[in-house]
């Protein structure tokens, strides 16, 4: 009784301990480095409240705009939900932890692994709408624990408010769906689609969803076109065993058994009572190996399941070996400076590029086109470099020709930067910059940034290049990007803007 009884505050004493660890980690590096370009677009899509973008759905923009009113738009403001949501989802895993039946320092296991996740401390550092995605998995999944154990409407009706707000963060959730579907099918909770609940929750899937669907009816389904193009020109193909060889460094190499254990443990343990949580990591596990074009955090919102799941299975294998669990904490332990390095902006970029250029385990190659020696950590740098290029080549026109300019940026993250650092008349043909369209701009001035193709530059009657972008820290294509100053344009306006889209 009064082991089963200090186990029980051991396990409470995680479920506030890791998950404000957890956040006070991202807290402490939340400004050591500027803003992602990501963060820069979803800014700007805040100026542009809409029941979808070209590239993701609203959700994550809507929470952006109450957070960034509250606190501004500086980088805590800007990143106070992922930090949040980093927080939540250790508290989650916790929790699947203890339904699946870990006590005492099994509970600490499963959160000290999603801790010590290195993809976890990578999305959780920046606003991104994965960072919500795989919160919102997480809770989904934990709320399917207990429809497993009692069939109830309202439960059903839950958890597909969930996962359509889910949805309405990003559409990959629908590939949890698709494995929560065949673990019922697969499993004797078959039975469960005879009953009214699991099309409860999808019909209030579907409710929340048709604002989105509308949107991209109305628009011409850009994000299927996104999609594609995406897949077609931009992502890397990638082999099995590369795909597993990454997911064992992202996750943590440590976590890896966990992961295993977890698995084999959910398809054995209680008569399979767990079963159907494990076919749905196995199913978004298949569905990404034969999308073959997988970035490697596509699977980081299944693992919550299997890493609790792991958890318990070590538990029970140490304890029925009587064998002392410290040196697992200890191996975590030793895994934890190479993962806070990797996967936090602790570093200057100078020590990040050199600690990259050390290590012998490489950042996966998921995009074409050249990289940064810092990899993502590169698209947090060259924004005041860029926006002074600019300024500078704004400042060799009259005035006349100033209140006139249009900047025209090739990629979104160049046009929000400038617009968040408030240069006007700001235009881009990437992604939902396409669709705010080209303002009231009327062709005969403008200053390019980037390399343009050729047939773009003949549209203008001279093309003139007068400066350029120099960012070393940037990413290869914009450090060193030229800067132009355009008159003239040939064409009509919307000629030159249909040109220019660029559903990337």
């Amino acid at each position: 009784m009064e082991r089963a009884a200090s186990e029980g505050r051991s396990a409470k004493l995680a479920e506030w301990v890791l998950p404000a660890a957890c956040a006070l980690l991202h807290l402490l590096c939340i400004q050591n480095y500027g803003y992602f370009r990501d963060e820069l677009y979803y800014l700007a899509c805040t100026r542009h409240l809409a029941w979808g973008y070209v590239d993701h759905p609203p959700l994550g923009v809507a929470i952006l705009k109450v957070f960034t009113r509250v606190l501004g738009e500086g980088l805590i403001g800007v990143r106070a939900p992922v930090v949040l949501c980093s927080a939540a989802t250790t508290w989650l895993v916790i929790a699947l932890s203890r339904r699946f039946g870990a006590t005492g320092w099994g509970v600490w296991l499963a959160g000290v692994s999603t801790l010590l996740a290195g993809v976890y401390l990578v999305i959780y550092s920046f606003n991104t709408i994965n960072a919500l995605d795989i919160t919102l998995w997480a809770l989904a999944v934990y709320i399917f624990t207990f429809i497993l154990e009692k069939d109830s409407l309202k439960l059903w009706a839950l958890l597909g408010l969930v996962i359509g707000l889910a949805f309405l963060n990003k559409v990959s959730v629908l590939w949890l769906v698709n494995g929560l579907v065949f673990g019922l099918a697969l499993t004797p909770y078959r039975r469960m689609f005879l009953k009214p609940g699991p099309w409860l929750a999808l019909a209030v899937l579907g409710l929340l969803a048709a604002p989105n669907l509308l949107w991209q009816t109305q628009t011409g389904w850009p994000t299927t076109e996104f999609a594609t193009n995406a897949r077609n020109l931009k992502m890397v193909p990638i082999w099995p065993w590369d795909f597993f060889m990454q997911q064992a460094v992202v996750i943590n190499i440590v976590s890896v058994p966990l992961v295993v254990a977890g698995a084999v443990f959910g398809l054995r343990a209680d008569q399979r009572k767990w079963a159907p949580l494990v076919i749905s990591f196995l199913t978004v596990v298949a569905i990404l190996l034969i999308n073959g074009r997988s970035r490697v955090n596509y699977l980081a919102p299944a693992y919550p399941a299997v890493l609790a799941l792991g958890a318990v299975a070590v538990q029970k294998y140490f304890e029925k070996k009587q064998l002392r669990p410290t040196w697992v904490f200890v191996v975590y332990g030793l895994s934890a400076p190479f993962y806070f390095a990797l996967g936090l902006p602790w570093l200057s970029p100078e020590l990040m590029t050199k600690f990259i250029e050390t290590i012998p385990i490489k950042p996966p190659l998921e995009e074409k086109g050249p990289k940064s020696p810092m990899q993502g950590w590169s698209d947090m740098f060259g924004w005041p470099e860029l926006v002074a290029a600019v300024v500078a080549a704004k400042g060799k026109l009259s005035n006349e020709d100033q209140a006139q300019c249009a900047v025209v940026t090739y990629n979104y993250g160049e046009a929000a930067a400038l617009e968040h650092w408030k240069v006007n008349r700001v235009l881009c043909g990437h992604n939902s910059y396409w669709l705010w369209g080209p303002q009231d701009w009327d062709g005969k001035v403008a200053v390019f940034v980037h390399e343009w193709p050729q047939e773009t530059k003949d549209m203008f009657e001279s093309f003139e290049r007068v400066g350029q972008v120099d960012a070393p820290n940037a990413v290869p294509e914009q450090n060193g990007s030229p800067v132009y100053i355009a008159r003239g344009l040939k064409v009509p306006v919307p000629v030159f803007w249909q040109s220019i889209k660029k559903y990337l």
